[in-house]
């Protein structure tokens, strides 16, 4: 059975909560997943959780989806001391195969914007089979 986490959302706050799961393989006794998701594209906040046999720890990473880079910005064993955690002086590049990766990939996906006009997906299309 999955534990769903609810995090609060506050109304006219570009945040979005969530409990999406992460696979980890590196870790394989542990439960990874996204818990929430907020800002934009080129300062995205994403906070996730670990359970495992050594309890429950949160992390906090803010990635630049455009630049495609990441700055850990702390972890705590609760989201109320996540906030007090020192986050690291500089960004460094996504690697792939790193939790950031995929936690990246599902991140910035979740916020890339998406084409509405149908000729422009048309367009897109025809320009990516040539």
């Amino acid at each position: 059975m999955k534990k769903l986490l609810i995090v609060s959302a506050w109304p006219f706050h570009c945040s979005l909560a969530l409990a999406i799961p992460l696979h980890a393989s590196f870790d394989p006794g542990a439960q990874y997943a996204i818990v929430e998701i907020s800002g934009a594209p080129e300062r995205l906040s994403v906070i996730t959780q670990r359970t495992g046999i050594s309890g429950t720890s949160y992390s906090a990473r803010q990635f630049n989806c455009v630049t495609r880079t990441v700055r850990f910005m702390g972890s705590a064993t609760s989201l109320q001391d996540l906030a007090s955690a020192r986050p690291d002086d500089e960004e460094t590049p996504i690697f792939k195969g790193s939790l950031s990766r995929d936690i990246s990939d599902v991140a910035c996906d979740s916020t890339s914007p998406t084409p509405t006009n149908p000729a422009h997906q048309q367009a897109e299309l025809s320009a990516s089979t040539h």
